[in-house]
């Protein structure tokens, strides 16, 4: 029986983590906004809300694998 190798693990949920919290927050921030735009502004709120929606994957993306490497570094006695 193998090991589990934590070190690959949690960046998984480190990252559904990070990307569950920059989506309620962009979430909550397009639920403040949208009511504000009154007439022609609705498409800028769309392609505003995807190129945030695309960056909180980035960041997302960025803090997993910052964790995978600190993990990793950790798991093979180099860190800490």
């Amino acid at each position: 029986m193998s090991k589990i190798q934590w070190a690959t693990i949690i960046p998984v949920g480190v990252f559904c983590l990070a990307l569950w919290l920059l989506q309620s927050a962009l979430g909550t921030l397009y639920a403040a906004i949208e009511p504000t735009c009154i007439g022609g502004c609705g498409n800028d709120v769309a392609n505003a809300y995807g190129l945030l929606s695309l960056s909180t994957v980035v960041s997302a993306a960025a803090v997993a694998w910052a964790s995978y490497r600190f993990n990793t570094a950790l798991y093979r006695g180099k860190g800490g």
